[in-house]
């Protein structure tokens, strides 16, 4: 899945689960309808800030480690062995454990 900034009108993405929070939390006491509008609007572009500062960071600095892979694996080989041309297949298991960095591979 890929990290989704949204939109300044916080309507989707990572700024429109941001902006939900905040109004959840923070509209209950105010009851004058205008204030609560104006409030939700800025609400929107702060969500919309955090969550483009976030995912940006993210993906400029993502470091990935300890990273486990296994699986069988099939391979020809193909050679010369005193002056004689082999073949065959090498079969077995193979465990690798990786680590790097994430910048730029991350959507």
């Amino acid at each position: 899945m890929a990290m989704t900034i949204g939109d300044q009108k916080a309507s989707t993405g990572m700024s429109k689960e941001i902006y939900d929070q905040l109004n959840q939390l923070l509209s209950p006491p105010i009851s004058d309808a205008n204030t609560l509008a104006k409030a939700q609007t800025s609400w929107q572009q702060l969500a919309f800030a955090i969550a483009t500062g976030v995912v940006n960071h993210l993906k400029a600095n993502m470091q990935i480690s300890g990273i486990q892979v296994s699986g069988a694996v099939s391979a020809t080989v193909a050679g010369t062995v005193a002056g004689t041309a082999v073949t065959g297949t090498a079969t077995g298991t193979v465990n690798s454990t990786q680590t790097g960095d994430g910048s730029g591979l991350v959507s």
